[in-house]
C-alpha cells in the first residue's frame, strides 16, 4: 500500500479546501435564486419556504397586471438602449485605450472606471441634478444614460481585454498589403472583437435590466422599469407575486447568459 508523504498530504488537503470553497461559492449564489423560483410555485397567498403546492397562478396574475407588462417592457427598451449606447460609445473607447498612441491614453482608460466605483446613489442623483440642469426630466431616456454612464467600463474593459490579446502583427499585415484603416478594422479586428462585444453586451443589457440603484432617481413617472415596481409590490404585499416578478427577473438574465452561449459560448469570451 503506498504510502502518503506530509507534503502530498498537505496538497491534497489544500486541493479539497479550495474545492469546498469553491462549492460554498458556488451555493451562496445560486441558493437564494433557486428559493426565490421555488417560492414563486407556491400555492399560499403569502412568502413561505419550502413551498407546500405547486402552481403557475402567480406568474399568470404577473402577465396579467398590465402595469407589471409596462414595467417589463420599459425594464428590456432600457436594456436595449443601455446596450446600443455602450456599443457605439464602449468600443471606440476601449480602441483608443488599448491601440491609441497619445499622452493620456492611460488616464483615460482609468477615468472610464470612474463612474462604475462610484455608488450608484451617488451617480443617479448626480445625473438626476445634472439633467435638471439642461432641462431634462426623469424619463425613460434619462435613465438609459445614467446607466450607460455607470456600466460603460464594463463594455470598455471587456473589449480592451480582448485587444490586448490580439496580436497587432495582423493589423501590421493588412496595412501592408494596402488596407486602409477602415478596412483593417472592418475585416480583421472587428471580427476577431466580435466575442467580446457581444459578452459585453450581454453584460450591460442585465445591469440595464436589473440596476435600481442608479434606476430609482432618474426613471420616468410612466417609465417605471421592473425594479422599481419589484420594490413597491415588496413594501405593500407579501403575497408570492413578489417571488414570480423576481423570477421573471432572474429569467430573462438567464436568456441574455443563453444566447450569448448559443452564440459565441461562453468560453469563447475572453479567447
Amino acid at each position: 500500500m503506498k504510502r502518503i508523504d506530509g507534503a502530498e498530504l498537505l496538497d491534497r488537503l489544500g486541493i479539497g479546501f479550495i474545492i469546498a470553497l469553491a462549492v460554498l461559492a458556488l451555493a451562496l449564489l445560486l441558493l437564494p435564486a433557486v428559493i426565490v423560483v421555488m417560492m414563486s410555485f407556491d400555492t399560499r397567498g403569502y412568502i413561505s419556504f419550502p413551498p407546500v403546492g405547486f402552481t403557475l397562478d402567480w406568474y399568470v396574475k404577473v402577465f396579467n397586471q398590465p402595469v407589471l407588462v409596462n414595467a417589463m417592457w420599459t425594464s428590456i427598451k432600457v436594456g436595449l438602449y443601455v446596450t446600443a449606447l455602450c456599443i457605439l460609445l464602449g468600443v471606440p473607447t476601449a480602441l483608443a485605450c488599448a491601440r491609441g498612441d497619445f499622452r493620456g491614453a492611460t488616464a483615460l482608460s482609468v477615468f472610464v472606471l470612474v463612474p462604475h466605483m462610484v455608488p450608484g446613489i451617488v451617480l443617479g442623483v448626480a445625473v438626476l441634478f445634472s439633467g435638471a440642469l439642461l432641462g431634462i426630466g426623469p424619463s425613460i431616456w434619462l435613465q438609459s444614460v445614467s446607466l450607460s454612464v455607470y456600466v460603460m467600463a464594463v463594455m470598455v474593459r471587456t473589449v480592451m481585454a480582448r485587444l490586448q490579446r490580439l496580436d497587432p502583427l495582423l493589423e501590421q499585415a493588412s496595412a501592408n498589403l494596402g488596407a486602409s484603416r477602415w478596412q483593417t478594422f472592418r475585416t480583421i479586428t472587428l471580427p476577431l472583437l466580435l466575442p467580446a462585444i457581444l459578452a459585453g453586451a450581454v453584460f450591460t443589457f442585465i445591469e440595464g435590466v436589473d440596476n435600481l440603484s442608479v434606476t430609482i432617481f432618474t426613471h420616468g413617472y410612466r417609465d417605471r422599469p421592473l425594479p422599481i415596481e419589484l420594490l413597491a409590490i415588496v413594501q405593500n404585499s407579501n403575497s408570492p407575486l413578489v417571488a414570480a416578478v423576481s423570477s421573471v427577473q432572474i429569467m430573462l438574465a438567464m436568456l441574455a447568459l443563453l444566447a450569448i452561449s448559443l452564440t459565441i459560448g461562453l468560453d469563447r469570451v475572453n479567447e
